[in-house]
């Protein structure tokens, strides 16, 4: 029992400072964020987790938002890099466009909290926010891409050398793949003292010129 205790005790150290991290950000969408999308529901966590009932076959820990269903709106047919087939499953890009595409942001979570209800009320973020990024991601950066591969044009920096950079620890390691995904440039729960949910400052252009050698 006690080393029960003890586990749980280290769990929520370790869960505090990401929830700190998204509190009141736009990534907040309980009722009692002071940001502008707000739902129902009082809780912070529920609009993306859920300890019971959570969805399955998305690369994402207790997930409970419904994914989208299909890659083929989302390649990225004007450059050559596209978003691969197993976007549903195998990356994190599905759990972003989730909400980010603009179609699916008022769908009922996959397990409500507590009342037992669908969560309602919120807003649809992508019809006001720049956070619409669509279904067309021709006008966006590429993801899906293997860096074993990009990394042969001299442009682009090595998997090892990005990675090195401190706060770029796994950014091309999503789901043990060496892929440029949503993840290689934002962390979903926020990084404090760095805005836009980015990894690291893109002061200076730092973010994008650790990948791109210019």
């Amino acid at each position: 029992m006690k080393k029960v205790l003890l586990l749980a005790a280290a769990t929520m150290l370790f869960a505090v400072p990401a929830m700190a991290a998204i509190s009141n950000t736009a990534h907040d969408l309980s009722s009692g964020s002071t940001g502008t999308n707000n739902g129902a529901s009082d809780e912070v966590c529920v609009y993306c987790h859920t300890p019971h009932g959570a969805a399955a076959a998305v690369n994402a820990p207790l997930w409970n938002r419904t994914t989208v269903s299909s890659s083929n709106v989302y390649e990225n047919a004007t450059l050559d890099a596209t978003i691969t087939a197993g976007l549903v499953d195998g990356s994190d890009a599905a759990l972003c466009l989730s909400c980010h595409d603009g179609s699916s942001m008022t769908v009922a979570l996959n397990n409500p909290p507590n009342s037992g209800a669908a969560v309602t009320g919120l807003a649809n973020i992508a019809n006001t926010s720049e956070a619409l990024i669509g279904t067309d991601l021709s006008n966006d950066h590429p993801v899906g891409f293997s860096f074993a591969t990009a990394s042969v044009d001299t442009g682009i920096d090595t998997k090892t050398n990005i990675e090195s950079v401190v706060g770029m620890t796994g950014a091309l390691s999503f789901g043990g793949g060496d892929e440029m995904w949503c993840s290689s440039c934002h962390d979903v729960h926020g990084v404090t003292g760095v805005g836009q949910f980015l990894r690291i400052a893109n002061t200076g252009s730092a973010l994008c010129l650790t990948c791109h050698l210019k």
